[in-house]
C-alpha cells in the first residue's frame, strides 16, 4: 500500500516536485481522484498521494470522488441484485501484520457494495470512516482499484490523464 507520508502535505510535496500552482479555480473532488487514477496508472507514487490528499480536504470533494470512483468499480454489477451477505471483492493484497490496509480494504469493499445494493445501513459506518482516520486508506484502496480495472479494460484512459496533466502541470504536482 503506499504509505501516507506527513511530508506530503495539501500544496507541498517533496523536494523533488514543485509546489501546485493553479491559474484560475482549484480542481474540484471528481477532478482530484481522476488525477489520482492517472497518477497510479503512471506509477507516480508521490503525485497520487497529494491527489489524494486534496480530495480528503471536505466532505463535497470527498463525496465527488467517491462518485467517480463507484461509477467505475461498479460498472457492470446487478444493481439491488446482490445477495445480502455478498461483498464486492477488493482485488488488493494485504499482509496479515497490516491491520489498517486490512480495515481499509473492508471499507472499500463495504462501500462498493452498499453503492451497487443501495444499502444505506453498510454504507453509513464506510463513509463515518472514510471522513476519519482511515479515509485516506480507504481512498488509496480504491483508486489503486480503479486504476486497474481503467488499465485493465481501456489501458490508457483520457479523463485520467487529462486530470493528472491538469493538476499536476505537466507531470509534476
Amino acid at each position: 500500500m503506499i504509505s501516507d507520508r506527513d511530508d506530503l502535505l495539501a500544496d507541498v510535496v517533496s523536494s523533488s516536485a514543485a509546489t501546485t500552482t493553479h491559474a484560475g479555480p482549484q480542481p474540484d473532488g471528481a477532478t482530484w481522484v481522476r488525477a489520482a487514477i492517472g497518477a497510479i496508472n503512471r506509477r507516480d507514487h508521490a503525485n497520487a498521494i497529494v491527489a489524494v490528499r486534496m480530495v480528503l480536504r471536505d466532505e463535497a470533494s470527498r463525496m465527488a470522488a467517491l462518485d467517480v470512483l463507484t461509477s467505475v468499480l461498479v460498472h457492470g454489477l446487478p444493481m439491488g441484485g446482490l445477495k445480502s451477505d455478498a461483498r464486492v471483492p477488493i482485488g488488493m493484497t494485504v499482509l496479515k501484520e497490516e491491520h489498517h490496509c486490512a480495515k481499509a480494504v473492508e471499507y472499500a469493499a463495504s462501500l462498493l457494495t452498499a453503492v451497487a445494493n443501495s444499502d444505506v445501513g453498510l454504507a453509513g459506518p464506510a463513509l463515518e470512516a472514510l471522513a476519519g482516520d482511515h479515509g485516506f486508506d480507504i481512498l488509496i484502496v480504491l483508486v489503486r482499484e480503479a486504476a486497474a480495472r481503467l488499465e485493465y479494460f481501456v489501458g490508457v484512459d483520457g479523463d485520467t490523464a487529462d486530470a493528472y496533466y491538469l493538476v499536476t502541470g505537466g507531470g509534476q504536482l
